[in-house]
């Protein structure tokens, strides 16, 4: 141990935890614990943090660029006081127990000082020496000195020591004095109370499928190889251009299920993620070139996710994609022209299709642990499921971050393939399950010197971003910034690549020092990605968040709608940037009021989501509610019988969770209630609560933040819908449960599962057009369940279009059912299956058409059960409406953001886990997610006092304000016997303005959106703006 430093003290244990990996779930894993108050440390093997995020381009289901999400949380990580990030990290061993961990590192050396160095990347132009870059897929070329991209983080160049030829070039370019080429590594010890494994994984390599050609034929490459070819920062500025030739490929076919699903390799899972991965890089081909000829080749279509269904749809109806079901069986290559012959096998029409001149194969590649994560597992004890050699599982339902060593976490790829969305939920929930082992940090309250600008001349600076060519492919951002230089009180105006980005913001920030600027106009994306990233990066240097405007929307409201016209699009930008400058001369500063909290947390719905996050939130040491609708606490559990993947009681889950509840006394659980009334504001709630059971007594409680965890319920068949309620042996997929809990079933029944019941609907189809995730899962278990337990039974799946087999285990799953005989049939629609009865018997005939055998099936079966999908519970429209959230288009409670912000609402204070169904894993991971959001915000909360002002002299006492304030915050009040006027609550004001635009005599004006601010954005836009 002596030849170890010490990177912190051992007393720091308590309140310090490891992430090893910076990838997505990493990151927001660190930000979430960081804002906690934990010191986080972020052990990162590459030389930057970002992991596959910063290699691909754009992301589904909104298609939004990456770069834009993940640059701003990158920058948000490496300024963070509390976060501390070390690359080019190894992990030798961890001893120790939970709360107690020594982390022994190895470090190797950059040999570039990350203090001294300033990322101008002088050192890399000067370097001669060229290699294969790996990180753009050997692409093009880097030099012995390197960034993997612009906007690395930490912005700091690695020697690579392999290649360099030691001219010292970049030591004598280097200004900061940097470089040093003798620099050693460190080995060091890292003392925490818990480690999160956030690993990652690797991309299969798909040379050892041979018949495809990859590593032979220059133009089949990988799908993380197309991204890099779309990207801004990859080698070709995101010119889809084929590798042979640098043509432009006019005919692509995207092949799916590469290393997954495949037995032959000994890869039975599915990847989970490579559906949609296809389906996003086809529509990425479209928009680059619209004639281009796409094709996908599946086997199916798993698009299992809140709104996923409509991605998939949209692809095939309004993109234009081509689909093919069937495996690629050979690729072949042209020598004179490197076009590819493709040949598939076709399995809805029986037959072999050769495509010919195809002149780029993408095949998207399944994702596996990596060999350097299995060595650091194995030397680490973590148990590996052999099934597919993820991290095993303490349990798949109930603790599925858990690993089998008590304070070592599991999140996003480490533990099975899956997406952002669940990724980051799952980041959120290790960062509220680590902490509930540790002791409670104590609280730092963040404090800046901020200049005083108040009464100063305005000295402006626009900043203009090219969005990595988002933008500036339609709107000419440079003469944007060109035209509005000379405007009265602009001191400086340019524009870059990506000013979200670690080298944008600095500019800012250089710009600000240098310049005394005192506002900042930025024209980039929404506000929505990007305010709070430009109001930190100002308030860094000392300008207070509120002399920021912006950024002003050039990107979705101009760009993106007006490609086919770029010079008006151009000049449209250029009136809107002009408004935000004359906004921006009459900004004013806004103070801020720090709210004390209310220590109790109230949790709407007492299922398992509810159940999890009481958990996290009671063990540390908060005042938890629950208040549960129906009578008893449990939620969809008690129906049910055994869970997938693995088939546990339903019922031994919910006594394990009760007893977990039993070891708190500060969990209160109140049933057979419902809120009617809300009150107060974030950190003040008051709730009123309705008893049903006490003679609807109501009861008022306090709390600092609110959980909605209400869940899903089952789609109800209307009468008829495949004989239901005209057929007794016609089952919703809960009541077939309900029989198989209670041994109804005997020896030789036959059972036909219908899938899709009110789910994935079309237009002229009963139920709702979206996929519910859930349903295949719950056939396939079942089935084998019917299988095991049912003698001689006979058991049919009848599936539309997809079997849907989602999630860890479940293809394993679903092929182990075949095995045992049950028999899976494929049906598209408008041929869905019909049923009639027997006269004289009990037996019900299925008649559905298989589109794989191509011929028709009379199924004679005792029991029809149809696989119904979930939607949103009852009372949800009322609940929704007292608590002032929306609800997306399916019915569910809206997120802020699906994927980087889902647990969020749009109101503070407010966190949720029922935006969509998702199995007991998934739903726990949200559940907890949404408590560690909570816990944070519990910590204190500091609020901005954007309110309505009046002016007391003005007011004439009408009350239309006091009518019209959706938020209850103003009130009339005496001055005197002869003068009534109105009053504001700045804490319960929302600032939406209304009482502003209905006031008759113009008393009442907005702090930060006052008038004058905006009058003159308008007259700057419609008039001629003065110059200087």
């Amino acid at each position: 141990m002596k030849d170890w430093d010490e990177i912190n003290s051992q007393d720091d244990a308590s309140t310090t935890i490891a992430i090893i990996g910076g990838g997505i779930a990493g990151m927001d894993c660190a930000l979430d614990l960081a804002n906690a108050g934990y010191t986080t440390y972020i052990l990162e093997k590459e030389q930057t943090i970002g992991g596959i995020y910063a290699k691909i381009y754009k992301i589904f289901p909104f298609d939004e660029c990456s770069a834009c999400v993940l640059t701003p949380k990158m920058n948000s990580v490496y300024r963070h006081p509390l976060i501390n990030i070390l690359t080019l990290t190894e992990i030798i061993d961890i001893e120790g127990k939970a709360g107690d961990f020594n982390v022994l590192i190895h470090q190797k050396s950059r040999y570039v000082d990350v203090v001294k160095c300033t990322g101008c990347q002088k050192c890399i132009q000067n370097c001669p020496v060229l290699v294969d870059s790996e990180y753009n897929s050997n692409l093009c070329k880097r030099h012995a000195i390197y960034m993997d991209f612009p906007q690395q983080v930490p912005m700091v160049a690695t020697i690579d020591k392999e290649h360099c030829i030691n001219c010292k070039m970049c030591v004598q370019t280097c200004t900061s004095e940097a470089i040093n080429h003798e620099m050693e590594p460190k080995d060091q010890i890292l003392h925490a109370g818990a480690v999160i494994l956030a690993l990652g994984a690797d991309e299969f390599d798909p040379s050892i499928k041979e018949e495809y050609g990859y590593g032979i034929y220059e133009n089949v490459i990988t799908s993380l190889t197309f991204e890099r070819l779309t990207h801004p920062t990859g080698p070709v500025s995101a010119k889809i251009i084929r590798p042979s030739d640098g043509k432009r490929p006019k005919k692509i076919i995207m092949v799916n299920c590469v290393g997954a699903r495949d037995l032959q390799i000994d890869k039975e899972y599915c990847n989970k993620i490579c559906c949609m991965f296809s389906l996003k890089n086809a529509r990425n081909m479209k928009m680059h070139e619209p004639d281009a000829e796409v094709y996908i080749c599946y086997i199916d279509i798993r698009a299992a996710g809140k709104l996923f269904e409509h991605y998939y749809r949209t692809t095939k109806e309004q993109y234009g994609v081509n689909f093919i079901r069937g495996r690629v069986a050979e690729i072949l290559e042209d020598p004179e022209t490197k076009n590819l012959l493709v040949r598939v096998n076709d399995t809805l029409n029986d037959e072999v299709i050769e495509l010919e001149d195809v002149e780029l194969v993408v095949l998207n590649c399944s994702v596996e642990e990596s060999k350097d994560s299995i060595e650091l597992l194995n030397r680490l004890n973590i148990e590996i499921d052999e099934t597919d050699n993820f991290i095993k599982e303490k349990h798949p339902n109930l603790d599925s971050i858990l690993t089998n060593v008590p304070g070592i976490f599991a999140i996003g790829i480490a533990h099975g393939p899956r997406d952002g969305t669940d990724s980051i939920a799952e980041a959120k929930a290790a960062a509220s399950a680590s902490t509930s082992l540790l002791s409670l940090p104590g609280y730092k309250e963040k404090k800046r010197d901020l200049k005083d600008v108040e009464g100063k001349e305005p000295r402006i600076g626009v900043f203009v971003c090219h969005c990595g060519g988002v933008i500036s492919d339609t709107v000419d951002s440079k003469r944007v910034a060109e035209e509005v230089r000379d405007l009265q009180n602009v001191v400086y105006s340019t524009d870059y690549l990506f000013m979200c980005s670690k080298p944008g913001q600095e500019l800012i920030k250089e710009n600000i020092k240098e310049k005394n600027l005192n506002r900042i106009v930025v024209a980039s994306c929404s506000p929505v990605s990007h305010e709070s990233t430009f109001r930190e990066c100002v308030e860094e240097v000392g300008l207070s968040r509120f002399y920021f405007t912006g950024p002003i929307n050039i990107r979705e409201h101009i760009a993106m709608v007006h490609r086919d016209n770029p010079d008006l699009a151009t000049e449209k930008a250029i009136e809107m940037v002009k408004g935000e400058i004359a906004r921006a001369r009459y900004l004013d500063n806004v103070p801020l009021r720090k709210i004390d909290l209310e220590s109790s947390i109230l949790i709407v719905g007492g299922g398992v989501s509810g159940i999890s996050a009481a958990l996290d939130l009671a063990a540390k040491g908060f005042d938890i509610i629950i208040i549960e609708r129906n009578k008893k606490i449990g939620g969809r559990l008690n129906k049910l019988y055994k869970t997938f993947p693995k088939k546990i009681s339903a019922d031994d889950l919910l006594d394990e969770l009760k007893s977990r509840l039993d070891k708190f006394d500060n969990i209160t659980i109140y049933t057979s209630a419902e809120i009617e009334e809300l009150d107060g504001y974030i950190g003040n709630y008051s709730i009123k609560v309705r008893l049903k059971e006490q003679d609807n007594k109501e009861m008022e409680i306090n709390a600092g933040t609110i959980l909605v965890m209400i869940g899903t319920k089952e789609w109800e068949p209307p009468r008829g819908y495949y004989k239901y309620g005209e057929l007794d042996n016609v089952l919703t997929s809960i009541e077939f449960e309900e029989k198989l809990k209670n041994k109804s079933f005997k020896k030789g029944d036959r059972f036909v599962f219908i899938q899709c019941a009110g789910s994935r609907a079309g237009k002229d189809e009963i139920g709702n057009s979206y996929c519910s995730r859930v349903c295949c899962n719950f056939s396939i278990m079942n089935s084998i369940i019917l299988r095991e337990e049912i003698p001689d039974s006979e058991v049919y799946v009848l599936y539309k279009e997809y079997i849907r087999a989602f999630g860890r285990y479940m293809e394993e799953n679903y092929n182990s059912s075949q095995l045992i005989g049950v028999n899976y049939v494929r049906w598209d629609p408008p041929n869905a299956p019909t049923i009639r009865k027997y006269e004289r018997s009990d037996e019900i005939e299925v008649k559905v058409y298989d589109s794989l055998l191509r011929k028709e099936l009379n199924l004679k079966t005792d029991y029809v059960v149809l696989s119904v999908g979930q939607e949103a519970p009852e009372g949800i429209e009322k609940v929704c409406r007292i608590l002032g959230l929306t609800r997306s288009e399916d019915g569910f409670v809206e997120e802020l953001h699906l994927k980087f912000h889902p647990v969020e609402t749009k109101v503070p204070g407010i966190y949720t886990s029922a935006t969509f169904p998702k199995d007991i894993a998934d739903t726990i991971a949200l559940a907890r997610g949404a408590a560690s959001m909570s816990g944070i915000t519990q910590r204190g909360v500091e609020l901005e006092m954007i309110v309505s002002d009046v002016d007391l002299d003005e007011c004439v006492g009408c009350g239309i304000c006091e009518a019209v304030c959706p938020y209850e915050a103003i009130s009339m009040k005496d001055l005197s016997p002869y003068k009534i006027v109105s009053e504001t609550d700045e804490i319960k004001c929302q600032g939406c303005g209304i009482c502003v635009a209905s006031c008759p005599v113009g008393a009442r004006d907005l702090r930060w959106w006052k008038d004058i601010q905006i009058l003159s954005q308008i007259d700057a836009i419609l008039g001629d703006y003065r110059k200087k």
